[in-house]
C-alpha cells in the first residue's frame, strides 16, 4: 500500500512539472501609459493576456491545442501598439 501511495504522488509531480507554464511579457510604455503582453504556454496550450496600466490583465486568445499558436498574434499585437507610439521591449 505504501509504494502505491508514493507512486501515485510522484506520478502526480511529474504531470504538474509537464504542465508548468511559460511565459513571455512585452512591456510597451508611452510617457505614463504602460501595457503588458504576456504569452503563456503549456502543454496544454497557451494564452495572450493584456494589461493596461495597473488594471488586472484580460485574455485576448487562447488556443488550447497548439501551445505555439499565440506568438503570431500576440506579436500582431504588439505591433499594433509600435504603431499608436507605444516603445516595446521584452521583459523577463
Amino acid at each position: 500500500m505504501r509504494v502505491l501511495i508514493i507512486s501515485a504522488v510522484v506520478a502526480l509531480a511529474i504531470i504538474g512539472v509537464a504542465e508548468a507554464q511559460d511565459a513571455r511579457t512585452v512591456q510597451c510604455q508611452k510617457n505614463a501609459d504602460v501595457r503588458t503582453v504576456t504569452v503563456e504556454s503549456s502543454a496544454g496550450g497557451c494564452r495572450v493576456l493584456y494589461a493596461k496600466g495597473n488594471s488586472p490583465g484580460r485574455e485576448l486568445w487562447q488556443y488550447k491545442t497548439h501551445p505555439d499558436m499565440c506568438q503570431t498574434p500576440a506579436q500582431q499585437f504588439v505591433a499594433k501598439l509600435e504603431s499608436m507610439g507605444l516603445t516595446c521591449t521584452n521583459k523577463q
